[in-house]
């Protein structure tokens, strides 16, 4: 991204009106702003740069689609907003898919082309309407394949067969426990922490299992810290605390966590 300087304020109606954008790149950073002409069959775009109160800084920069991995139309900057006023629209020709990025990123939703893997760059809906990302508009040379969900159900079920397979189990594991050890190592830590719920429900949860909650509790927790869920991921921080009032990640991401949002509720009028 090569930046350069712009000057000026947008007004009120514009700020009302306008698209938030989150920009991901393949490298892996990321850019937020707007833009006021994004032609998806042109070379790039040119992205407004604004803060987490949608503020122009006074700088723009221009984005090559070849170092994109997707342009995030979301709901807000800093992860709050009322979901009231973002009810979830799938249009009726829409196509349910699963994606994985060449990041090992995996996401499920829909397209509206049966081509999509076909074109230089498509258009994404994600399927969860309580996330913060109305739709994606996805490069595709970041994606390393498209399935249906199908598809993705019996890759995930040979996948865990063969993790079985050479998993030493202990005696008291159950399944679902294991389960919860198997999207763990795929980084999936909300399926993982579904799982562990599950056992620790019956009579077979076990100080094992306890560490494990505690270690998902805590990646959940930075998963939300990166989408910007702050006032989310200090709930996870906390309930962390709760297992574990020693653990020094923890601590130190809820005191970050807790001075950033203090912060922002001194800066409103």
């Amino acid at each position: 991204m090569a930046p350069d300087s712009k000057s000026g304020r947008s007004d009120g109606a514009e700020k009302r009106t306008r698209q938030r954008l989150v920009v991901h790149l393949k490298n892996g950073r990321t850019a937020r702003g707007f833009c006021l002409a994004l032609n998806k069959v042109s070379d790039g775009f040119n992205l407004e740069l604004v803060d987490e109160e949608n503020q122009s800084i006074g700088k723009s920069v221009h984005i090559p689609f070849g170092e994109l991995k997707g342009v995030f139309y979301v709901k807000s900057f800093n992860g709050r907003f009322n979901p009231e006023q973002f009810p979830q629209e799938i249009p009726e020709n829409a196509i349910p898919v699963v994606l994985e990025f060449f990041d090992g990123e995996i996401v499920s939703g829909f397209v509206t082309s049966p081509r999509y893997m076909q074109e230089p760059r498509f258009v994404f809906i994600p399927d969860d309407p309580n996330a913060n990302n109305l739709s994606v508009l996805v490069e595709r040379t970041a994606i390393l394949c498209g399935m249906t969900p199908d598809e993705y159900k019996d890759r995930l079920q040979k996948e865990f067969e063969s993790f079985l397979q050479h998993k030493v189990q202990l005696s008291d594991e159950s399944r679902a426990e294991l389960e919860g050890d198997f999207y763990f190592g795929k980084g999936n830590y909300q399926k993982a922490l579904r799982k562990y719920r599950e056992v620790e429900k019956t009579d077979s949860a076990s100080t094992r299992l306890s560490r494990k909650m505690t270690a998902t509790l805590f990646n959940v927790g930075i998963c939300n810290i990166r989408k910007h869920n702050y006032d989310r991921a200090l709930q996870y921080m906390d309930m962390v605390l709760a297992r574990d009032p020693r653990h020094a990640q923890a601590l130190k991401r809820a005191e970050q966590l807790r001075a950033h949002l203090m912060k922002k509720r001194l800066q409103k009028p």
